[in-house]
This record gives C-alpha cells, sequence and structure tokens, in this order.
C-alpha cells in the first residue's frame, strides 16, 4: 500500500537504524591507505573498504553547522568515505555549480587560480568533522573547473564552461591543475592541522574526472574558444603520424588494404591535415571488419552522437596516440602529485569503457570507473526527465541487453567491470539507478553483493545531495532527481548494503577469471567488446589483463579468456584457455593474417558443440560473429558455462542454471526471467523482485505478500548469523518515488513528471516466523518505534499480519 513517508536528509539514524558501528572513528587512525596484493589496506594491515557518496559542487562548501549535522547523518547510515566532487566548478544560482557566495574558488577574480576565503574555510571544517567521524575522503582535482582569459591561457576568448579530452594535452593547462593541486593538497587545514598531502583521512586522489584524449571531442566542437585546441589536437595528431610513418606515402601505405587506402587525397601530415576520429561520451566503437575508407567526414552519428564507421586504420592510429597523450599527461600529473608528498594510492579518471581508454588510465595506483542505470538523458529539468527504455534492474537481461545499442542502457556491473584490472583495487567513484523508475531497489543491493563477489575496494554513489545548507530541500518531495538523500529505495537499505559491503557477509567467489588483452586489441573496438563481461562478473571474480611485452599470457588464474578483437593472444600457459576472435586477422591494420590460428588451437579440444569445440582444458569457438554477432550473448554464456562445469569449477547448481545466473558461491541467484535477485548467505538474506510463491528469507523465516515488486532484506542486528540471531532488522519495500508521478510513454522515450509527495509501497501479506515467540516493532525512517504489529500463535511459530497501513518500511523482529 503506498504510504506517504519523510526523509530528513540530515536527521541522524538511531537504535537499529544506527550503523555507526562500522566506523572506526578518526578516519586515518589505522594509516594511510596502501595498494597490497591488488587491494586496499591501511598501513597497520587492516583491509580498507569504502562505502558512501559523492559530494558535488557547491556541497563541498557547507556552513558549519550543515557540516556537523551531515557528518552526523553519514555516520548513522554507515558512510565511511565521501567524495568531494567538482569543487572547482564555476558559479551558478543553485544545482550543479558552486556557491554564488562561499565557492570554493574565487571565479570573480577574473582567474580560475585562486581560492575564495570563505569557501576554502567550509571546505576545511567539513573535511574536520567528517574525519572525526570516520568518514575519509576521495579529493578530485580537475572536475569541472571553467578555466578563465585571466589564466593566462594560450588562445583568447577561454569557453568559459568545463571542457574535456584538450585538457590532457594543451601544456598551458597542465600548468595550471599543477598549480591548483599544489594550493588545494599543500594548504595546511586549520581544523586538523594537517595539509591534505599529509592527512591520512584522505583515501585516494583523483587527478581528472571523466577525461580522456581519445573521447569527448564531438559534442563541444562548435562551442566558443573550442577551436585553436582542436587545431591543436590536429596538429599533435599529424606530427604523431609523421613521428611514425616519416612520409605521406609510408602512412598511405600503411593504411591501405586490398589495394584501398583509407586516407583521403587531400590529406596530408606534412600539411597538417590528416583528420583525427570525433570522440563520443565513451571511446567509440570500431569494427575490427568495418568498411576500409570510412572517413571522419563521412561518417554517420549512432544514437549517443558517435562516429562509428571511421576507418579501422585511421581509428588504429588515432587510438595508439590517444593511449600515448593520456599517459604522459597523467604520469606528469602523478609525478607532480608524488613530488608533493602524497602518500595515498592515486586514482587517473573514471568512465573507462573502452579498452584503448582502460589502458591509458592504468598507470593509475587504483582503477575507478562510473555505470548508471536508468540515467535522465538530455532534456532534463528539475520537474520533467526524459528516460530512454526504462527498465527494471530485476527483469534487465545482461546478456541480452547490447540488442539496442545503447551502451548507457546495459548493466551496471558489466559497465563497471571493464575497468576491473588484475593487481590494482577497484572502487566505483560515480553509480546509481535514479528514482525514476518507481522500482529500483534490486540495483543497490545486487551491485553491492557482485561487489563482494569481485572483491572490490569502494562503492560511492552519486549523489547525496547538492546543496550547501542542511534546510533547504524538503523531506517529503523529490526536487532533484539526482539528488538521492531521500530516495526510499536508496536510503532505507544503505545500512544493509553497507554493513553487507564493509563486513563482507557475501563471499568473495571461489575462482579467478582473467580476460586477457594484448597491444594489437587497443587499436579497435567492437561493438560487442564487453561481452564476457556480460556473464563472468555473475558467477565468479573476474578482471581484465593488459601484456605490456608480447602477446603470451603468463598469469595464475584458473581459466584465461583472449579479448577476441583480433585474431591473437597466446594462453598456452594458462591452466585453462578459451579463444574467439571478432577479426580473421592478428592486427587492426590487416597485414598479418591469422588464418588457420584458431583451428589449430581446436585440435586440442574432443567435444563438439554448435560454433564451438571444447576440450579438457582448451574451447574455442569457430565464429564468434555468427554465434553473438547481434548482441544476443546467451549461447556464449552457455559454452562458458558447459566448459567450467566440464573443468570442476562449477557445479550442476552455479553457474548458468535455466535462466538464472548462480554465483559459484551459491549465494547470489540473478533471474531475468522470473525477475529475481537473491541473497542467501550466513550474515544476511535479500530477496527483490516478483514475490509470487512467497519470499523465503531464512529456514525460519518467510514472506507471502501481495504487492506486485518487493524487496525483503534480514539482517541480524546481534550475532553472525542470520538464521540463529534472535534480533533481525527486516527492511520491506515496493515501489518507491512520489505519489502523483505521470509517466508518458512516447515510443523509445518515457517522460517522467513528478508530482505529489514522497512514498513507499509497504508490504501487504504475513510474515511467518518459526519460534516460540516473538514480537514485531514497525520503526520510521530513522529508527524511531512506530507500532507494534501483532502476532498470532500458528503451528510451528507465529504469523504477523502486514495490512500496509503502517507507513514504515523496517521492522525489527524478535524472537524466541
Amino acid at each position: 500500500m503506498k504510504q506517504r513517508i519523510k526523509i530528513d536528509k540530515t536527521a541522524p539514524n538511531t537504535g537499529a537504524l544506527d550503523f555507526s558501528y562500522l566506523l572506526d572513528a578518526p578516519a586515518g587512525k589505522h594509516g594511510f591507505t596502501k595498494v597490497k596484493d591488488g587491494r586496499l589496506y591501511f598501513e597497520d594491515g587492516t583491509r580498507a573498504k569504502f562505502i558512501g557518496f559523492n559530494m558535488p559542487t557547491r556541497s563541498n562548501t557547507p556552513d558549519h553547522q550543515t557540516a556537523e549535522r551531515l557528518a552526523d547523518r553519514f555516520a548513522s547510515l554507515g558512510i565511511n568515505v565521501i567524495r568531494l566532487h567538482a569543487a572547482d566548478a564555476p558559479l551558478g544560482p543553485s544545482g550543479w555549480s558552486s556557491s554564488l557566495d562561499n565557492p570554493l574558488i574565487d571565479y570573480n577574480s577574473g582567474s580560475s587560480r585562486f581560492f575564495h576565503e570563505k569557501g576554502l574555510d567550509r571546505f576545511d571544517y567539513f573535511v574536520a568533522k567528517l574525519k572525526e567521524k570516520g568518514i575519509y575522503v576521495q579529493v578530485d582535482l580537475l572536475v569541472a573547473r571553467a578555466f578563465q582569459d585571466g589564466d593566462d591561457l594560450d588562445y583568447p576568448n577561454a569557453p568559459g564552461f568545463p571542457f574535456k579530452s584538450f585538457t590532457h594535452m594543451n601544456e598551458r593547462l597542465i600548468q595550471l591543475q599543477k598549480e591548483y593541486a599544489t594550493k588545494l593538497l599543500s594548504h595546511v587545514n586549520p581544523y586538523t592541522g594537517l595539509a591534505l598531502i599529509d592527512d591520512p583521512a584522505v583515501m585516494t586522489i583523483q587527478i581528472a574526472n571523466e577525461d580522456s584524449a581519445i573521447r569527448g571531442t564531438a559534442d563541444i566542437k562548435n562551442e566558443k574558444g573550442i577551436e585553436p585546441y582542436r587545431q591543436e589536437l590536429q596538429r599533435r595528431f599529424n606530427r604523431y603520424l609523421l613521428a611514425k610513418y616519416d612520409t605521406r606515402k609510408n602512412l598511405a601505405k600503411a593504411w591501405t588494404y586490398n589495394n584501398v587506402c583509407a586516407l583521403g587525397e587531400e590529406e596530408d601530415p606534412e600539411a597538417g591535415t590528416v583528420l583525427f576520429p570525433e570522440g563520443g561520451f565513451y571511446q567509440v566503437a570500431n569494427e575490427p571488419m568495418g568498411e576500409w575508407t570510412g572517413s571522419v567526414s563521412q561518417a554517420t552519428n549512432n544514437p549517443m552522437g558517435e562516429r562509428t564507421d571511421v576507418s579501422p586504420a585511421r581509428y588504429a592510429d588515432f587510438m595508439e596516440f590517444g593511449i600515448n597523450v593520456n599517459r604522459r599527461y597523467y604520469g606528469t600529473m602523478i609525478d607532480h602529485i608524488r613530488s608533493l608528498g602524497a602518500k595515498v594510492p592515486i586514482n587517473t579518471s573514471n568512465l573507462l569503457n573502452g579498452s584503448a581508454d582502460v589502458y591509458s588510465h592504468s598507470d593509475a595506483d587504483i582503477m575507478e570507473n562510473n555505470p548508471y542505470f536508468n540515467h535522465p538523458m538530455p532534456p532534463f529539468h528539475q520537474e520533467t526527465l526524459v528516460v530512454p527504455g526504462m527498465r527494471e534492474y530485476v527483469t534487465s537481461n545482461p546478456l541480452k541487453v547490447h540488442a539496442d545499442g545503447i551502451y548507457m542502457r546495459t548493466e551496471m556491473l558489466q559497465m563497471a567491470t571493464t575497468a576491473v584490472l588484475r593487481e590494482k583495487p577497484f572502487i566505483l567513484s560515480e553509480w546509481n539507478e535514479y528514482g525514476v523508475n518507481p522500482f529500483h531497489s534490486t540495483a543497490f543491493l545486487s551491485m553491492a553483493a557482485y561487489a563482494c563477489l569481485n572483491d572490490w575496494d569502494g562503492l560511492m554513489l552519486y549523489c547525496f545531495h547538492t546543496s550547501e545548507s542542511w534546510d533547504d530541500q524538503p523531506d517529503d518531495e523529490i526536487m532533484d532527481i539526482f539528488d538521492a538523500y531521500n530516495d526510499p529505495s536508496l536510503i532505507c537499505q544503505f545500512g544493509f548494503m553497507a554493513a553487507l559491503f564493509l563486513k563482507g557477509l557475501v563471499r568473495q567467489a571461489e575462482n579467478q577469471v582473467d580476460v586477457v588483452f594484448t597491444k594489437n586489441d587497443l587499436l579497435t573496438l567492437p561493438p560487442s567488446y564487453s561481452m564476457p563481461n556480460t556473464f563472468l562478473p555473475y558467477i565468479t571474480n573476474m578482471r581484465n589483463v593488459f601484456l605490456d611485452q608480447g602477446d603470451t599470457y603468463t598469469g595464475d588464474a584458473d581459466v584465461a579468456i583472449t579479448a577476441g578483437f583480433l585474431n591473437n593472444g597466446d594462453l598456452s600457459q594458462a591452466e585453462r584457455a578459451v579463444y574467439f576472435a571478432w577479426s580473421p586477422y592478428r592486427d587492426a591494420m590487416r597485414h598479418a593474417s591469422g588464418g588457420g590460428r584458431l583451428e589449430r588451437l581446436a585440435t586440442e579440444t574432443d567435444e563438439l558443440l554448435p560454433g564451438a569445440k571444447l576440450g579438457d582444458k582448451t574451447l574455442v569457438f569457430d565464429d564468434i560473429t555468427s554465434l553473438a554477432g547481434h548482441g544476443d550473448y546467451t549461447a556464449f554464456a552457455t559454452y562458458l558455462d558447459a566448459a567450467f562445469k566440464r573443468w570442476g569449477l562449477l557445479s550442476h547448481d552455479r553457474g548458468l542454471v535455466g535462466n538464472a545466473l548462480v554465483s559459484d558461491t551459491g549465494e547470489l541467484i540473478s533471474d531475468p526471467e522470473a525477475g529475481t535477485f537473491r541473497i542467501r548467505a550466513e550474515g544476511c538474506s535479500y530477496f527483490s523482485g516478483n514475490p509470487v510463491g512467497g519470499v523465503t528469507l531464512t529456514n525460519d523465516l518467510s514472506l507471502s505478500l501481495s504487492n506486485q515488486r518487493i524487496s525483503a532484506a534480514a539482517l541480524p542486528s546481534k550475532g553472525t548469523s542470520v538464521e540463529r540471531a534472535e534480533t533481525i532488522l527486516l527492511t520491506v519495500l515496493g515501489e518507491t518515488g512520489m505519489d502523483e508521478t505521470i509517466f508518458t510513454v512516447e515510443g523509445f522515450i518515457t517522460t517522467v513528471d513528478h508530482q505529489g509527495k514522497l512514498y513507499a509501497d509497504t508490504p501487504e501479506g504475513t510474515l511467518f516466523v518459526r519460534c516460540n515467540s516473538a514480537t514485531l516493532t514497525a520503526l520510521d525512517t530513522v529508527g524511531t518505534p512506530i507500532a507494534q504489529v501483532e502476532g498470532t500463535s500458528v503451528e510451528d511459530g507465529m504469523s504477523f499480519t502486514l495490512d500496509g497501513t503502517i507507513p514504515a518500511v523496517h521492522f525489527l523482529l524478535e524472537r524466541k
């Protein structure tokens, strides 16, 4: 039943909902974070794991009272990290901009090189209050800085807005970034007595947010002041081509395939006229066997506004160029930050979803990535959000979602794992499924569970709020969909999610799988490039490996899988190997044939599958293009599953079981056809989706509900076993949002008009508890008891009727 509820963004949780016990105050008491064995640890050897929120733009400079109240609220939710994000944003009246009166950067000075005294004081105080509560911080450097003419730029008419890509190559912009890093990180905080560079409460430092030299150029090409930077990029690309090929004649030969040259007659690197491919929001895909003569001027746009039919030769050289630009830039910034005395791991950037882009950021100590599900797409404003193809996370099949071609609409786990590298800690620096879909609670707990399965190091949701005050946003309305402070599906489950992740209530996977990339693989990007990610991270620990020297894998994973972009990669030293190839050539330029290679590898097999061959240690796909070329990867997963089971890595009830993906630990079950996700672990239990047939949380605890969708979590308040605990916190909620919201579907687009007041669909049905006696207390959103639910003795236990009339989604069960 829809019940209106309220969620105050600064009121601390109490009682059973107080998760501050998960924190160990003050932050930094165990020493600086360090990388050890590919994971994050503190100096004293304690494993370091982090879960929390982004605080973007003006929220970095709250007034002192707001800082204190937020720190209390965060701690009570179990939040132990805050990402100080986009504090460099330009000025604006509200939302995604810095405070007009208290910004960190004093843009009114005519430049972006000086701090605002009041804003810096607020920033410092916020850091100090977070530290006191045991909350660590990630410090971001370049995010939304709007460089000004007063910054003494190389070119006149500064764009006046944040822009990407060119900040990696222009020397003046890099100098300004070094200057900012020095001032921000070396400034002594009067409230802690430490500079950020010396404060162990700083968990990591990020150099640049969502930035890369090989993407992001297309959407701003016609904006004021950008053209000189585009010209510089073209000059540098042409100089790179000359350095590599020396003459136009050599370049034309390299770009020729079957007597067809991809270099335009009017293009000459000596004249600086060879065009670069336009970048998109992500690294643009490029068919390894695509049209050879595709050019920038003739290229078409896909639904994301990206160029999709650039010649594979041009694409390959630009990827190689972009990798060099990125690595030089990030290497320069890392060296500078280290020279200041930084002791914590340094991250380069995030939003990494193509192999060249990921590799070019892999000099980082720690990898980060940003995935979203049902992310609103422009145009949108405060009340109305335009969402393409809105779907429920619980019913989304990761093996099939590529069929529509919109990468941003795939599963978050699939997007995230493109940037997970072996021997590097991994954090989701931004992620969310926003409350445009009434039932979106599944995404949060499932991501935390799979983060445990894959042994990640951190989860930071975007975002808590974009405000500098504690009392300027309502507790019963969603005024800005990006401010998640009162999203019931997220906030009411956050403590459970924090406990699950920080305490590792879901076990790590039993097996390790490496996806192996050669240097040649980095120079192309099949549209189906993340196919292994649609299956592997749901069942086991999956990480990516880049081969810096040669094409031979020498790791010790249980299974190694070739990336398969091209027909290369030697997995002969792997314990078990999986081979496939999207191209018959060993290289992106199609100079070296790989003909007969897969056939030779197949001689090590003895079992014939439709389109593949399987042996005791080898699985070879004959023709991956025809098997999965249309975005349905079910067959690929089926054959991987068969191989893993033959190899003894999965029992019959793990892996792909019917339509369900079951982790190799048996604790996680995702069944998109049934519309359900389950966690059954020693320390917790969770169900989300369609409750038809009943919900079994433990052997002694079950729900029979009439709600169309439900998420139900059981967490022991005392002890470590949910099966044996006498006191259990139950969180049960269905749809959430604003109770008069209007959804208008027009073809591919859903427009969402938020109306009414905040609500949660409360449980309707019965709760059965096998016990001698029990009590059930309903709690409000901060943990205050508001009602006793009467129980009835039945055979073997007690039954509690949940009629939906109590405005509560939290219940404290005490049993004997």
